[in-house]
């Protein structure tokens, strides 16, 4: 990045030019804030706004799984997403070292179904978080982290336990933006055989900071550009529809509720009327005794109550020799 002066330093400069006793080599700069090149041959597949949903949805899912690791550790866990940016696979897979751990999940959202044999989401853990978190698992104070080896098949059974578990933490993170199921696949500990992206395609990069105790990490997650527009082309079906198709759906979703409601019992009771007595008066209450009522049974003076709410008014009658209420009012 080529230095730039300051407004300050530029007047001083043209100054002691004119007085003719500068020395350009002796000018300080300062580094100005960072331009990338923008290809226009290569336009940006994600815009602001989906970026924006994308760290919202993963700002929760941080805090679930924050929570979910701090419980099976039994240490302080933070996470946190840094950013999410948008770059060709090829530059993820690129910076990624050698021996890596690598979740691959298959995800399937409403009606579009993407192939089982498709890994279409990642999930990248570092070296150090993953050695520390199967060093708290086995017994240990999490500090045996700093390992260079591979990792052994014991080792891989526990992290594909805890990664099979990150895959509900995933889908109760994109529940509240559309349902989004995520199957765990497989894991791979090798970046250089993880080829199920084409390396041109861009992909979106979600970097999660992880600290647990005194150490501090990253966890990377990348999805693919395919499967991210078959989500929001799938969310804008369901959401982003006009006012008029919206009042639509809301009543055929309430008729179908309603539907499933009509076969509840209720119990509906009627009350003549009601009477307020002292504790002395009811102590003294014998067989024979008459309580009157505030309310008279003539006309429409009957309440009728659906599970103890005031629905209806009515008066009382006699059908088939039994005391009946027909409705006059409802409430």
């Amino acid at each position: 990045m080529a230095e730039v002066l300051s407004q300050a330093q530029i007047d001083a400069l043209l100054g002691s030019l004119q007085s003719g006793d500068s020395d350009l080599n002796e000018v300080e700069t300062t580094s100005g804030s960072k331009v990338k090149d923008y290809d226009f041959t290569s336009p940006k597949r994600f815009t602001r706004e989906q970026l924006k949903i994308i760290s919202n949805i993963y700002d929760s899912f941080t805090r679930l799984f924050s929570l979910h690791l701090a419980s099976m550790l039994r240490i302080p866990c933070e996470m946190e997403v840094v950013e999410v940016e948008e770059e060709k696979y090829r530059e993820f897979n690129n910076a990624l070292d050698d021996s890596v751990l690598i979740g691959l999940y298959n995800v399937d959202t409403g009606p579009i179904r993407i192939g089982d044999d498709d890994k279409v989401v990642m999930l990248e853990v570092n070296r150090q978080i993953s050695f520390s978190i199967i060093d708290r698992l086995l017994g240990g104070n999490g500090s045996g982290y700093a390992i260079d080896r591979d990792y052994t098949d014991i080792e891989l059974s526990l992290l594909e336990y805890l990664l099979k578990q990150v895959s509900s933490l995933m889908q109760n993170a994109w529940s509240n933006f559309v349902e989004v199921d995520h199957h765990f696949g497989t894991i791979e500990t090798n970046s250089r055989l993880v080829q199920i992206i084409q390396q041109d395609e861009a992909v979106a990069i979600v970097v999660i900071k992880v600290t647990i105790g005194e150490l501090e990490g990253n966890i990377n997650v990348c999805m693919p550009g395919n499967t991210l527009d078959a989500i929001f082309k799938f969310f804008d079906l369901k959401y982003a529809k006009g006012k008029k198709s919206n009042s639509e759906q809301d009543q055929i979703r309430k008729d179908s509720i309603t539907d499933g409601l009509k076969d509840s019992n209720l119990d509906i009771s009627a009350v003549l009327g009601t009477s307020q007595i002292s504790l002395h008066e009811l102590l003294s209450l014998q067989p024979g005794d008459v309580i009157p009522l505030n309310s008279a049974v003539v006309g429409n003076n009957i309440v009728v109550n659906v599970k103890g709410i005031p629905w209806y008014k009515g008066s009382v009658g006699i059908k088939k020799k039994h005391y009946a209420v027909k409705l006059s009012d409802i409430l």
